[in-house]
């Protein structure tokens, strides 16, 4: 018996068909900037999803990763999220892309659009990351490569000459970071 969703039900399953994983206050803000509203919680509806449908939650921290019962969590998608979120109200889109590029989202604001690219940077990798981006993106100054790094140290290993930020995941939430 295939189980009844509401239209929040919907997006959230949504979500989770795109990005596999996500936090609970992720999916909040996302439902709560989908529909205009302020939702003080989904609760109720994830337990009943994951009662009732092919989903799970998980505590991690003080939030609960919610994902399908048989997924592994995402941790570059769950940070490169946080990092889209932190660009609300102006995307107009969002999805997940292939690696080594976690998301791209497109942002409309009064002076200009422009995509957002999302790149997890693990350490060691800085090199290989910076030779990708190097040949994909340096002549497209429409595209913002947004450096998802574990350390403030990483930004020194990176030399790309596109248009560029540094991003991490702090106890504030997201900072970013120019060299």
């Amino acid at each position: 018996i295939a189980m009844y969703m509401n239209a929040f039900q919907q997006y959230i399953a949504e979500l989770l068909d795109e990005y596999d994983t996500l936090l609970s206050r992720q999916l909040l803000a996302a439902v709560n900037f989908k529909f205009k509203l302020e939702l003080p919680n989904i609760d109720g509806y994830t337990m009943q999803m994951c009662r009732y449908g092919d989903y799970a939650k998980v505590a991690h921290g003080g939030d609960f990763i919610f994902c399908r019962k048989s997924c592994e969590p995402d941790y570059d998608i769950i940070r490169a999220f946080d990092v889209m979120l932190s660009f609300q109200p102006k995307v107009v889109w969002h999805r997940r892309s292939r690696e080594p590029v976690a998301m791209r989202f497109f942002i409309s604001t009064l002076k200009h659009d422009k995509e957002m690219l999302v790149i997890p940077v693990r350490q060691g990798s800085e090199y290989k990351i910076s030779a990708y981006v190097a040949d994909k993106f340096d002549n497209d100054p429409c595209v913002v490569v947004i450096f998802l790094l574990e350390t403030k140290e990483q930004i020194q290993r990176i030399r790309v000459e596109c248009n560029y930020r540094f991003a991490l995941i702090t106890s504030n939430g997201v900072a970013f970071f120019k060299r």
